[in-house]
């Protein structure tokens, strides 16, 4: 991968770290009002698919993990924290499957500088819970 953006690298590198996703592609979030497109820029993300040999139901236990611990932790303000699947045609029969974990500042009339703050924020805390999720996987091997 080329060019990761400098905010969002340390997450991108911790997911590829679990051993259990490919990264792909990502975003850091661009919030200031003459960085918006018709494309929704008002987030951060990063996509990924399964790594080699690996099921798409572990990267969902993966994702649940993730997302309840930093609900609970953290709550949904002022970053709502969601992943998804996303369904792409690539060709006239073929339709690809992609996992995206997304941060979107709760409160879209927030400053940028806030929200780039708040995002900021949740992805060292999303680091930290993916790092006790590896130190709890090699205490379980």
């Amino acid at each position: 991968m080329d060019d990761i953006e400098p905010k969002i690298s340390p997450l991108v590198d911790a997911l590829n770290k679990t051993g259990l996703v490919r990264t792909f592609s990502s975003c850091e979030g661009h919030f200031a009002p003459e960085k918006q497109t018709l494309v929704d820029r008002n987030h951060a993300e990063v996509r990924f698919v399964p790594a080699d040999g690996i099921s798409a139901a572990d990267v969902e236990k993966l994702l649940a993990y993730l997302l309840t611990r930093f609900k609970t932790r953290h709550g949904l303000i002022p970053v709502k924290l969601t992943a998804h699947e996303l369904y792409t045609p690539i060709d006239d029969e073929t339709v690809e499957k992609t996992f995206v974990l997304e941060l979107r500042p709760f409160n879209r009339f927030d400053s940028p500088d806030r929200k780039r703050a708040d995002i900021d924020r949740a992805i060292e805390q999303i680091i930290r819970i993916l790092m006790l999720w590896l130190e709890g996987r090699v205490a379980k091997g």
